[in-house]
């Protein structure tokens, strides 16, 4: 239990700068000092500014980080030809990466704000994931189901993929640049 006396308060500073000048203020003995970055072999001793404030990386836990990026790049996607192979980002969840990723690929929008025009939009399965939606609409975008059967999203017909881009109602925004799927 930490009680609230543990550590002695430091005299209040003085108004005048005669005063403050000639005292020093020793510091309590229990100070603490964190360092700006620390080389730890266990990731889960490690207490730093750089990692606890994430001045550096912020890709997760790094065994786990290091692992999954190796098992991607020898078994999974062995021929991506970028220079250091597939790349990984580790969230959440589906939620948490299905945010991010709208985020990087969609330019926020507010009603009353910003002109109609410039409204985004997304196609999604008639009976979509609702945090997806939620996620899609919390960021303005402009919700279109897209009907669908057993196979997944209709290609053509009443309320398809082509019905819907073909016949486009502009006065709701642009026509939608992302798709979200599960089928």
């Amino acid at each position: 239990m930490a009680l609230p006396n543990r550590w002695k308060p430091s005299e209040k500073p003085s108004d005048s700068a005669e005063a403050s000048a000639s005292k020093s203020v020793a510091l309590p003995e229990s100070h603490l000092t964190v360092p700006h970055t620390l080389e730890a072999k266990d990731a889960t001793k490690k207490i730093d500014l750089a990692s606890a404030l994430q001045y550096g990386t912020a890709q997760g836990y790094p065994p786990l980080f290091s692992f999954i990026k190796e098992f991607t790049t020898k078994y999974l996607h062995p021929t991506i030809p970028y220079q250091d192979g597939a790349d990984i980002i580790l969230t959440c969840g589906s939620t948490d990466g299905f945010f991010k990723t709208v985020q990087c690929f969609n330019n926020e929008w507010s009603e009353g704000k910003d002109p109609v025009e410039e409204r985004e939009g997304i196609l999604v399965e008639c009976f979509a994931y609702m945090g997806a939606v939620g996620t899609a609409n919390s960021r303005g975008m402009n919700i279109a189901p897209v009907a669908i059967d057993a196979q997944g999203m209709l290609a053509s017909g009443p309320g398809g993929l082509e019905d819907i881009l073909v016949n486009w109602d502009f006065r709701k925004g642009k026509r939608p640049h992302l798709l979200y799927t599960v089928t």
